[in-house]
């Protein structure tokens, strides 16, 4: 469709509307790559990187002599 952008209904837009900036976009967070052996925190403990699950989305966290299987997104 070509032409002067429209609201949905087909009315056209007020001179207010018409120069509107895009957001901007937001930059990508990068997830740290853990190794076992590191320090990491989880919910409020610290514990010890175990290693990797096999679907990419959880890791196996050892804290306070218990194994916890835990969202990588969770561990600072």
């Amino acid at each position: 469709m070509s032409g002067r952008a429209r609201l949905p209904g087909g009315a056209p837009r007020k001179a207010s509307q018409r120069k509107t900036r895009r957001a901007s976009a937001v930059p990508q967070r990068v997830a740290p790559v853990w190794k076992p052996g590191d320090q990491v925190r989880w919910q409020e403990r610290t514990g010890v990187f175990r290693r990797y699950v096999e679907d990419d989305v959880h890791a196996v966290v050892v804290s306070a002599e218990r194994v916890y299987r835990v969202r990588l997104s969770d561990l600072r």
